[in-house]
């Protein structure tokens, strides 16, 4: 999904487990959600960064959409293009560094989705931005939806240590995650049982403020931005989700 992140995160595991949880009905209810915030014209052009397996891509696509996806993984790519296929769908698919993508502007829209931001530096975390905003037009808007950080906190002072796991068949996907206060990041340790296999891997996440995200929007070249939860209401204490909208 991202250079800089490791396949052990995105890769055969990350669609071996997550893939079936993301079903057409949960699928259908983001791309409306987006759809509804957007506002898209007929036939807008839509930046999709980056776009994993597709499964919002192709979908905004069938709706009539300009899609350009991009993700540096071949395996997401690959499945991408066949459900596009399978959909009879048209997307623009490219492999691609999210921090410096090849595109070259004139976007009506784009879509960060799905805890997409996050895994590099600051440095690195601020070029995605700046290249989002690169791609958009005068007036495009930018859809960024992550994990809200407060409710992430609150879980972890509930339960010390908040573990996720993710059951496909025989085999598991254990999160284990903290959260350092200090550096505003996420750490998080990931064991796979898979094939009677164990495999422990491990990464980080920024998670910045909405305060300190709008300021970093702010320096992309972003004129506003707005804070939403995961129904595209007014951000509110108590969402499990922080959809930020914000006009180039």
């Amino acid at each position: 999904m991202t250079d800089g992140v490791g396949s052990d995160i995105f890769g055969e595991d990350y669609l071996h487990f997550f893939v079936p949880l993301l079903d057409d009905e949960r699928s259908e209810r983001e791309v409306e959600l987006i759809w509804r915030l957007l506002m898209p014209a007929p036939g807008a052009r839509v930046l999709d960064l980056p776009c994993g397996h597709g499964r919002i891509a192709n979908r905004l696509a069938a709706r009539g959409l300009k899609v350009t996806g991009i993700d540096n993984d071949q395996r997401f790519l690959a499945r991408a293009r066949a459900d596009a296929a399978a959909l009879g769908v048209t997307v623009d698919y490219r492999d691609g560094d999210m921090r410096a993508p090849p595109v070259h502007g004139g976007f009506d829209a784009a879509i960060n989705w799905f805890s997409s931001f996050g895994y590099f530096d600051d440095e690195g975390n601020r070029r995605v931005l700046r290249a989002l905003a690169d791609a958009l037009r005068p007036g495009g808007r930018l859809l960024l939806d992550m994990h809200d950080r407060d409710a992430l906190v609150a879980r972890i002072a509930a339960a010390g240590e908040p573990v996720q796991v993710v059951e496909m068949g025989d085999d598991l996907l254990v999160d284990r995650a903290r959260f350092d206060p200090v550096a505003g990041r996420s750490h998080t340790e990931r064991i796979v049982v898979r094939g009677g296999r164990v495999r422990r891997t491990q990464f980080t996440l920024r998670m910045p403020s909405f305060p300190e995200l709008r300021g970093w929007l702010t320096d992309a070249g972003f004129s506003d931005a707005r804070a939403l939860d995961e129904r595209g209401a007014p951000f509110a204490s108590g969402a499990r989700r922080l959809v930020v909208l914000a006009t180039r």
